[in-house]
């Protein structure tokens, strides 16, 4: 629809000189900006109606969740009960830990036998190797095998 004079005077110039001419044109620019718009809105509509679908479930997740978590009440005795527990073993273990260390300080080890150990074992730590001898009640071969079977750490 363009012509030359159009192109050359520019579109407000032409709707002055011939108003059939300026419909035509104005008349083409609403019908693709219309057409852009219809394409916008069905867009706008499957998003929108996507958006709706997925609120639902989202819903309907949700709702199975708080349906859930107020069939799983938590008995406040029952629990203060389980953790009583749990804190009376630890305490146990604890003792118990404390008991075997001082079992183990007591246990006597020849200087040179830790030394040889070092000096055979270089990558190991001194500490983990002397809790290694002490474990093996100050037995040289017991303590040497057992650092060759597993590697010694101090944890």
């Amino acid at each position: 629809l363009k012509s030359p004079w159009l192109e050359h005077h520019g579109p407000g110039q032409q709707l002055h000189r011939g108003r059939e001419r300026g419909v035509l044109v104005k008349m083409g620019g609403e019908d693709e900006n219309e057409d852009e718009k219809d394409e916008d809105e069905e867009q706008r509509e499957k998003l929108t109606g996507l958006a709706l679908q997925e609120a639902k479930q989202l819903d309907s997740l949700t709702d199975h969740f708080e349906e859930s978590e107020t069939a799983n009440k938590v008995d406040n005795k029952e629990l203060e009960a389980r953790l009583n527990d749990l804190r009376r073993k630890k305490e146990e273990s604890d003792r118990e830990m404390a008991e075997r260390k001082k079992q183990l300080a007591a246990v006597k080890i020849k200087q040179e036998d830790l030394d040889l150990m070092c000096a055979e074992l270089p990558l190991c730590e001194r500490a983990a190797l002397e809790h290694l001898l002490r474990e093996h009640a100050g037995d040289l071969v017991k303590a040497l095998t057992a650092a060759v079977r597993k590697f010694p750490t101090n944890s």
